[in-house]
C-alpha cells in the first residue's frame, strides 16, 4: 500500500470516528485532519485559509483535507512535507 493510500485510510478512519459530531458542527465546511495527531488541525470555508492555518499549527504533519458531509470529494489534498 502506498503512503498516499495509508494516509487516505487513516484520515477516513479518523473522520468516521468523529462523523456524527463533525457533521453536526461543521457540515459543508472544509476540514484539515492531522493524520499523526488523529484530530482536526483546521476548519473553515475556503481551502486556502484552512490549508494555511493547518500548516502553521502543524508544520511537517501529514494532513488530509475534505469537505464535511455527503460530498467529500469536493476537495482532497495531502501534505507530505
Amino acid at each position: 500500500m502506498t503512503d498516499a493510500l495509508i494516509i487516505d485510510e487513516k484520515a477516513r478512519h479518523i473522520y468516521d470516528s468523529h462523523r456524527e459530531e463533525w457533521e453536526k458542527l461543521y457540515n459543508g465546511k472544509i476540514i484539515a485532519i492531522d493524520v499523526e495527531e488523529n484530530n482536526l488541525a483546521s476548519v473553515g470555508e475556503h481551502i486556502g485559509d484552512v490549508d494555511i492555518e493547518a500548516r502553521k499549527k502543524r508544520p511537517g504533519h501529514r494532513l488530509f483535507m475534505r469537505r464535511v458531509g455527503k460530498n467529500p470529494a469536493v476537495v482532497r489534498l495531502r501534505n507530505y512535507a
